[in-house]
């Protein structure tokens, strides 16, 4: 039996961020972080399209995402021998649905994020290939695509610095529960991990080991698939990220010769099982021919999905349980994991230490918050 202060349940991004911050927070926290795979970040950190954007209809999410952008662009000295972001823009675009919207949240962005207001000639300039009406586009020319293997190794690196044990083949079976509290875990195989508190950093299989121990905190996993064209000629390796909002919502952007295609699909799924629709191939191509009619015949050089999981209005799920002591969760990243990471783990590490977050910023991301309204989704 080990024991420990902290037990981070997770090791993608999300549990590594926050390993990383209490390893730098507090010279004297005892972290234990457990991941499943024999490898760390490898599933839905992994399986993701590693887009930086920061906009979003929700002004927290994203000013998160702002600052997770900082950290991204301007790492610690040693973080990493090279950049986390290859800063090729980012394109926001809509149609007549979304485009006030789109307008309304690009007016209220403080000067952190350095965005232009493109014309249809100005985007066609930019994407050639893209050949979709827009009624409002703009340009963020510091986001772009983030290096994932990057960013994972040096919160791994600097969280061993600090301290912190990673244990990787270790697959967390049932979380330990005595009266109300959560003490730890036990691992399949029989060894148990106690710890004053336990983080569930999880992803998809996060809401399923809390229920385990009767918390009522709900998440949603779903399934997301993307797909890489064949090499095009065509295809220029320095065009900007594409994100189409609203109506036939698509996002694309240049990879290994081919171009990466996501038609923003979204299925429940359980995440044991998360394994590629051939389906949706279909529906890909035809966004593809809607958006990007010159890719429309390229071939398919790789198709794969992976899990984005939601809570129930949209916000991240970053605190303590409301109900079991001891339990805390750091979940429900709905695909914004990547982009928001950095700010996710600097809060979840502040709020387990009792230092530095406001009130109103806990009580916002609080699981079991009162439902409100929902947040809007692009």
């Amino acid at each position: 039996m080990q024991q420990t202060k902290i037990l981070i349940i997770g090791g993608g991004i999300a549990g590594l961020s926050t390993a990383w911050h209490l390893a730098h927070d507090a010279s004297d926290a005892e972290v234990v972080l457990v991941e499943r795979e024999k490898h760390l970040a490898s599933h839905s950190s992994a399986l993701n399209a590693a887009i930086l954007r920061t906009l979003g209809p929700d002004p927290l999410a994203t000013e998160i995402a702002l600052r997770s952008a900082r950290f991204l662009r301007s790492p610690p000295a040693g973080f990493s021998d090279v950049p986390l972001v290859d800063c090729r823009g980012l394109i926001l675009a809509a149609g007549d649905d979304l485009a006030d919207s789109l307008s309304d949240c690009v007016k209220h962005l403080g000067g952190d994020a350095k965005v232009e207001t493109l014309s249809r000639t100005g985007l066609r300039a930019l994407v050639p290939a893209f050949q979709s009406d827009v009624a409002a586009a703009y340009r963020f020319a510091e986001e772009g695509q983030i290096d994932i293997a990057a960013l994972a190794a040096g919160y791994a690196r600097g969280a061993r610095r600090g301290g912190v044990t990673l244990r990787r083949s270790c697959r967390v079976e049932a979380l330990l529960r005595e009266g109300g509290r959560v003490a730890g875990a036990r691992l399949v195989g029989g060894e148990e991990i106690r710890a004053q508190i336990t983080v569930l950093a999880a992803g998809g299989w996060a809401g399923e080991l809390g229920r385990g121990v009767g918390s009522r905190i709900a998440l949603r996993p779903t399934r997301r698939h993307l797909m890489v064209t064949a090499p095009e000629r065509a295809i220029d390796r320095r065009w900007p990220v594409l994100w189409k909002l609203g109506e036939q919502q698509f996002y694309c952007r240049p990879e290994s010769g081919g171009m990466l295609l996501c038609a923003c699909d979204v299925s429940d799924v359980e995440p044991e099982h998360c394994t590629p629709v051939a389906e949706v191939k279909e529906v890909i191509a035809l966004k593809t021919a809607h958006h990007l009619p010159a890719l429309a015949e390229a071939g398919v050089a790789h198709f794969w999905c992976g899990t984005r999981t939601f809570t129930p209005d949209g916000r991240f799920d970053i605190g303590p349980d409301p109900d079991l002591a001891g339990l805390f969760w750091v979940a429900g990243l709905g695909g914004a994991g990547m982009a928001c990471a950095a700010e996710v783990g600097r809060i979840a590490s502040r709020l387990l230490l009792g230092t530095g977050v406001s009130r109103e910023l806990a009580a916002s991301l609080a699981p079991g918050r009162p439902e409100g309204a929902r947040v809007a989704k692009w």
